[in-house]
C-alpha cells in the first residue's frame, strides 16, 4: 500500500510540473486566474483576468471629499480608504514583496523655495530596468513588463465605485460612468514595489485593456476619485507620460504619502483664463487648476483635451495633484481643494539613466527623491534649479506656443 502511494505521489507531481512547464512557456500564471477574452477595434485581445481572491474597496460618490486639514494641524486625518491602503501596504511590506525594505528617508528642506529631498539609495539600486522609451505615443507592447504579468501578491485591493452605470466609448477608448460593480472592468491599486516614499502604490485602470501609458477619460476620473478618497494632506497622486521617465509603457498613475508639505500646495499662480492658471515657483511653468470653483467633469474634460493635444504634437508631459490652499489664499487658509499641475516639458529619449535624480512628476513639484548620497548633502536650491532646467525646461518660444493652443483648448470646453 505505501509503495502504491509513493508511486501515485510521484506521478501527480510529475503531471503537475507538465502543466506548470507548459504555462509558464504560454506565460500564464499558475493560480488563481481565469482568463475569458474579448477582441478589440485595434487588433489586439482584451484578456480579463480575475482573481479569484481579489480584494475589492467599494466606494460612491459620498465617499469623495474635498476638504482637508492643513498643516498646522499636528496630526494627518484618515479617512476609511486611507486605513484600507496603508494596512494592506504594510502586509505587503511585512511579507517581502517589494524589492527593498523602506526605511524612515533622511530628509532635507532647501532653499527659500522649500524643495524636499528625501536620500532613497535603494531605489536605484534595486528598482526593475525601465523599458526602452523612444516616442510619446509610442505603441503597447503585450511581449514587454505590464501589469498583466504581476503577481497577486502585489494587488492591493480592485476598486469598484457603485451607484452609476458605465459603458465603454470604443472610439474614444474611455469609461463612460456607469455600473461598474457590475462591470468587467477592473481598476486596480498595486503596490510600487520599488517605493519613493510610504504608501507608494499604482492606481492601474482597466488594466486589462493593455492602453499604453496614455491618460485616458477614465484613468483621469480615478485619479480624481483616488484622491478625494484619501484625507491625508499629505497624499499625492502624479502621472508621466512616456518621455517624461515613465518606467512602463501600460497606463499607470503614482500615488503615495509624504509627510511635509511641498511649496506647490500654496504658492502663487497667475490666473491666464476661466478656469486656467499658470504656475511657475520652478524654472518649468506649467498650467494650474483647481476643483475649487469648478467641477469633476469640467476639469477632467479640460485637462483630458490638452493631454490630447500633447499626445498629438509630440509633447511630454507629467500631472501632479495635491491638496492645497484654495488660488489666492495664504499659506495657512482653512479653505482648501484639489490642486492640478500640468507641466509640457522637454523629451527624454532612450532608457532611463539612474542618475542622482531625474525631473519627472514629484520633482517638478518640488519633491526630489535623491539617489547618491554625496549629492544629497551638496544640494543646494541652485543646483536643483540647474537640474530642472537641464532635464525639462522647454524654449520660451515652444512653451509660448503651447500655451496659446492650451488657452483656445480651455476657451472651447470651457464655454
Amino acid at each position: 500500500m505505501r509503495t502504491q502511494l509513493k508511486k501515485t505521489r510521484g506521478q501527480l507531481l510529475l503531471i503537475l510540473s507538465i502543466v506548470l512547464g507548459i504555462m509558464i512557456c504560454l506565460n500564464l500564471p499558475s493560480s488563481g486566474f481565469s482568463y475569458p477574452t474579448q477582441s478589440l477595434s485595434h487588433g489586439m485581445t482584451r484578456t480579463f483576468v480575475t482573481y479569484s481572491m481579489m480584494h475589492t474597496f467599494n466606494y460612491t460618490d459620498a465617499d469623495l471629499d474635498e476638504n482637508s486639514k492643513g498643516w498646522t494641524r499636528r496630526d494627518a486625518e484618515l479617512s476609511e480608504f486611507d486605513h484600507e491602503l496603508r494596512t494592506r501596504w504594510n502586509k505587503a511590506l511585512d511579507e517581502g514583496h517589494f524589492r527593498y525594505k523602506l526605511d524612515k528617508l533622511k530628509t532635507r528642506i532647501i532653499g527659500t523655495k522649500g524643495y524636499v529631498a528625501q536620500l532613497n539609495v535603494k531605489r536605484a539600486q534595486e528598482r526593475r530596468k525601465p523599458a526602452e522609451i523612444t516616442h510619446v505615443n509610442q505603441p503597447f507592447n503585450p511581449a514587454g513588463f505590464n501589469f498583466t504579468k504581476i503577481q497577486p501578491n502585489e494587488i492591493l485591493f480592485k476598486i469598484v465605485k457603485s451607484g452609476a452605470k458605465r459603458s465603454h466609448n470604443q472610439a474614444n477608448g474611455y469609461w463612460q460612468e456607469g455600473d461598474s460593480s457590475k462591470s468587467k472592468v477592473q481598476d486596480l491599486m498595486i503596490i510600487n514595489a520599488s517605493p519613493l516614499e510610504y504608501g507608494h502604490v499604482l492606481i492601474v485602470p482597466d488594466v486589462d485593456a493593455m492602453k499604453p501609458q496614455i491618460l485616458t477619460q477614465h484613468g483621469l476620473r480615478l485619479a480624481i476619485d483616488v484622491m478625494l478618497l484619501s484625507r491625508h494632506r499629505g497624499f499625492r497622486v502624479g502621472f508621466n507620460s512616456l518621455c517624461a521617465f515613465a518606467s512602463v509603457n501600460h497606463q499607470h498613475i503614482h500615488a503615495y504619502y509624504v509627510e511635509t508639505e511641498l511649496m506647490v500646495e500654496h504658492c502663487p499662480v497667475t490666473h491666464i483664463s476661466g478656469i486656467l492658471h499658470e504656475i511657475n515657483i520652478t524654472p518649468a511653468k506649467g498650467f494650474a487648476f483647481q476643483l475649487h470653483g469648478s467641477t469633476i467633469d469640467q476639469t477632467v474634460s479640460v485637462i483630458i483635451n490638452i493631454i490630447q493635444y500633447f499626445q498629438q504634437n509630440e509633447i511630454a508631459h507629467n500631472l501632479f495633484l495635491t491638496r492645497g490652499t484654495v488660488f489666492g489664499q495664504p499659506r495657512d487658509s482653512t479653505l482648501r481643494t484639489i490642486r492640478f499641475l500640468l507641466f509640457p516639458r522637454k523629451k527624454f529619449i532612450g532608457i532611463k539613466e539612474e542618475a542622482a535624480f531625474n525631473v519627472a512628476v514629484a520633482e517638478l513639484s518640488g519633491h526630489l527623491p535623491i539617489k547618491i548620497e554625496e549629492m544629497f548633502e551638496d544640494l543646494d536650491e541652485e543646483k536643483i534649479e540647474q537640474t530642472i532646467r537641464d532635464q525639462a525646461v522647454l524654449e520660451e518660444t515652444e512653451y509660448n506656443k503651447i500655451k496659446q493652443d492650451v488657452l483656445k483648448i480651455c476657451q472651447t470646453y470651457c464655454s
